[in-house]
């Protein structure tokens, strides 16, 4: 048994794999598990060829197997639905205001989001949402018409 240091190579890769899958949601296991087995099959046979074609034969034999559970996995995962987004022409009134007046926030469905306006806002402002960017959002002040 002679190893060496690419021998952990196989090791590393079936690490990186597992790792990734801990935030993927173990649909990789195929990969790191192939790999794992031949990193131990790596220190008894140091033939590259032969490893890279055990590796490919064992991970695509592993995930054929367990197709149907992974595809049974995905669909069973919970969906997260975020129903008290804020969509533009929304109109609100302003509960909180910072100090210079520009920024506030506003609440939703017991939820308070960040907003942001041109004009100076006062608490209890009627605004409206013209422009929703990532997590920004930006309001414009609706005039009272009397």
């Amino acid at each position: 048994m002679n190893v060496g240091v690419y021998d952990f190579i196989w090791l590393g890769i079936a690490l990186a794999f597992l790792i990734a899958d801990t935030f993927i949601g173990f649909v990789l296991f195929p990969i790191y598990i192939s790999a794992f087995v031949v990193f131990i099959l790596d220190l008894f046979i140091n033939n590259i060829a032969l490893e890279v074609g055990i590796f490919i034969v064992l991970a695509v034999s592993i995930f054929l197997i367990f197709k149907p559970k992974i595809k049974r996995f995905l669909q069973n995962m919970p969906r997260i639905e975020n129903k008290s987004f804020v969509s533009v022409g929304d109109e609100f009134f302003v509960e909180e205001v910072s100090e210079d007046g520009y920024f506030g926030k506003i609440k939703k469905d017991g939820i308070f989001y960040n907003i942001y306006s041109q004009k100076k806002l006062q608490i209890g402002d009627k605004v409206r949402v013209t422009r929703v960017e990532g997590l920004k959002i930006f309001v414009e002040k609706i005039e009272d018409k009397v």
